[in-house]
């Protein structure tokens, strides 16, 4: 454990902690709501295909519906399919839209090196690739992507902990998602480096101590069970850092079971409403929004600029960063949001 954290700390040293999709790119932080784009071209010929990861989660389905209804909005034609959670299943599903006659992918990837060939296969065939929520391998010759940044939201709830936690010795359990996972990696580096940052800056010293890592499957069950073998071993445990509101909330009842409630502060991301009316009752401590309606908004806002021939489209797009607490909460929840 301690050489992983000795390895953790060294890349905060670093200027960037960056996945090989993003090294050397230059990136835009785009709006924090769509523009909608007016488009010159009519774009009634183009069929437009998107492959989700899974749709077992909130999320995944919010985030298809708002590609979904932005890709009609501009008169182009839809199709999706669903990767089930499965990379070799991701990748038949790609096939299959490929053998119906897209000219547009947007594929959100399961995992940055196993898609690279069907990537190549779909440029082959003279389809757009896009890239949606993940990242994947600069080998992958896509057009453009847009993600949220993770590394900035996490640094941004490390910053938020030390801060507003006030324990005298910060003892952290992370619960992420799935081993190899770029995003995950990214938003724990950037919980690790905020919470570095922070208190050099208002102690001159850390004191943060990362005890455990589980590995919750970005579900409500999975988050609940890594829980239960977090706390039978470390129930000193103060900080919970997940990697997504889903197993946060699982997580979450857990901690209420063991009477724990109130005694750990609970970090999620992606500002799922469920996230948002815990934070309202005070029993959930923090979020950082990762909108799948301002990415599927933003995503074929990129599309439709680049039909359109616009130049200077970036390769890496950024949603804005926001952390959500207790503070400006009513700014975000919305009771009847899918996500």
């Amino acid at each position: 454990m301690k050489s992983c954290i000795y390895s953790l700390l060294f890349c905060l040293l670093l200027s960037s902690c960056l996945p090989e999709g993003q090294r050397g790119q230059k990136q835009l932080s785009l709006k924090d709501s769509t523009d909608m784009y007016v488009s010159k071209k009519d774009l009634s010929a183009i069929v437009v295909g998107y492959c989700t990861p899974s749709l077992s989660a909130p999320f995944y389905v919010a985030l298809e519906k708002a590609v979904r209804e932005n890709t009609l909005h501009y008169g182009m034609q839809y199709l999706s399919t669903d990767g089930q959670g499965d990379i070799n299943k991701q990748v038949l599903a790609v096939e299959d839209l490929l053998s119906k006659g897209i000219k547009v992918l947007i594929l959100n990837p399961l995992d940055p090196k196993a898609l690279i060939p069907v990537v190549e296969k779909a440029k082959s065939m003279g389809v757009a690739v896009f890239i949606l929520d993940s990242f994947i391998d600069d080998a992958a010759p896509y057009i453009s992507s847009v993600v949220a940044n993770n590394q900035l939201n996490g640094e941004l709830l490390g910053q938020w902990v030390v801060n507003h936690v006030g324990k005298s010795q910060l003892k952290i359990a992370f619960i992420s998602g799935n081993q190899g996972n770029p995003v995950g990696r990214e938003k724990r580096l950037g919980f690790v480096r905020g919470l570095a940052d922070a208190q050099l800056h208002n102690e001159n010293h850390t004191s943060f101590k990362i005890i455990t890592q589980g590995w919750g499957g970005w579900t409500n069950n999975g988050g609940l069970k890594a829980m239960e073998d977090i706390l039978v071993a470390h129930k000193d445990v103060n900080v919970l850092f997940a990697e997504n509101d889903a197993m946060a909330i699982g997580a979450l009842k857990t901690i209420k079971e063991m009477g724990l409630e109130g005694k750990i502060a609970v970090v999620g991301v992606d500002g799922q409403k469920e996230a948002y009316a815990l934070i309202k009752k005070g029993i959930y401590s923090v979020t950082a929004q990762n909108s799948p309606d301002i990415l599927g908004g933003n995503m074929v806002n990129v599309v439709v600029r680049y039909l359109n021939d616009e130049k200077g489209i970036k390769q890496v797009n950024y949603t804005k960063s926001v952390v959500i607490d207790a503070e400006n909460v009513n700014q975000f929840y919305n009771p009847q949001s899918l996500f």
